[in-house]
């Protein structure tokens, strides 16, 4: 399975217009079909690499805008973190304002049920109805190693989904079965190290990746993070299911000869991260087993986010990347310069 790269230095715009037409993206669905972007809005504070890069869904929607119908935009709120909020503070919203997207907070609307493989969960309406397109942040991740294509695909779980960690793998290879994505696009424009997924640190990486496969994908991605493919436990068990490892080619896009090279500093469990798990201790949670101290927890978590951001140096760190950095103007809700 092919995994397409692309350098986004001399702009987003041209590299997700080239790998669509090099990918044949529109061959893969009929002209006028409605379609659902899932984007990644992990958290609803301003940090370059954490959340899905406006510019990127803008490109993608303005180089499919006259094949397919209309444009649906959507992820799921969670435990601490609005959808709606993230996607007004990251620049999304105007972006998708520009191009007439429509957003749709999976969690305040219709959901459906799912058992395979024992598990059982929802998932949004909305992505039993069409096409699916993924467009994913590349970045570390402190409980999967990664979050790439297949750990994003987590955001379409119900709002129990911070229960299901003790199985990680299993929930993410469940739901990437339920869901089957058409296409993905991985965003690294500025991707995410260290501590992912939400406090780790930016990272200014200038490549978008594509494919059909969301495990070659995956598996292909890890290398250019400079991390072990066989060590990330959701590739291995999504092998089979979403994708496969076997053949993956890398085709890289003009001015690239190949892939992009790195080496991403591995996540580990941050503070909040520390607290729950020693407040849930290693019993598991089934859905809707919130135990008495989850109020406590997201309280403090909530809390600690806040004091973190505003005075430990995050908000500071976000407010440099964009004064600063190419795609600096995009998180103030600007379009791409022409």
């Amino acid at each position: 399975m092919k995994v397409f790269y692309a350098s986004t230095k001399n702009g987003v715009r041209s590299a997700v217009r080239d790998m669509i037409e090099a990918a044949g993206f529109m061959s893969l669905l009929p002209r006028g079909e409605d379609i659902l972007v899932k984007v990644n809005l992990t958290w609803d504070y301003l940090m370059p690499g954490v959340d899905t890069s406006p510019w990127v869904v803008e490109a993608f929607a303005e180089a499919v805008g006259d094949h397919v119908g209309r444009i649906h935009l959507g992820e799921s709120s969670q435990i601490l973190v609005d959808a709606t909020r993230a996607f007004e503070v990251t620049g999304m919203k105007a972006a998708a304002r520009r191009r007439n997207l429509v957003w749709h907070d999976f969690s305040r609307e219709e959901w459906v049920s799912r058992e395979i493989n024992g598990l059982s969960f929802s998932i949004p309406e909305i992505c039993t109805r069409m096409p699916v397109v993924s467009i994913p942040v590349v970045k570390t991740h402190y409980r999967s190693v990664i979050s790439v294509a297949l750990k994003h695909l987590y955001g379409c779980l119900d709002d129990n989904r911070h229960n299901y960690h003790y199985r990680l793998a299993d929930y993410v290879t469940a739901v990437n079965a339920a869901i089957p994505v058409l296409f993905t696009i991985a965003d690294g424009t500025f991707s995410l190290e260290g501590n992912g997924p939400k406090p780790g640190i930016p990272k200014q990486t200038d490549f978008i990746a594509a494919s059909e496969d969301r495990v070659a994908l995956d598996y292909s991605v890890s290398r250019v993070m400079g991390l072990d493919p066989l060590s990330v436990e959701t590739t291995l068990k999504a092998y089979g299911t979403a994708g496969s490892i076997e053949n993956v080619i890398d085709v890289c896009l003009p001015p690239l000869e190949t892939p992009p090279s790195f080496s991403f500093v591995k996540a580990a469990p941050n503070f909040v991260a520390k607290i729950e798990g020693i407040l849930r201790g290693r019993r598991k949670r089934e859905p809707g087993t919130d135990g008495p101290l989850i109020g406590i927890m997201k309280y403090g978590a909530r809390r600690w986010y806040n004091l973190a951001y505003h005075l430990l140096g995050q908000g500071r760190q976000a407010r440099g990347i964009i004064q600063e950095s190419y795609y600096g103007p995009q998180w103030r809700g600007l379009r791409e310069p022409e």
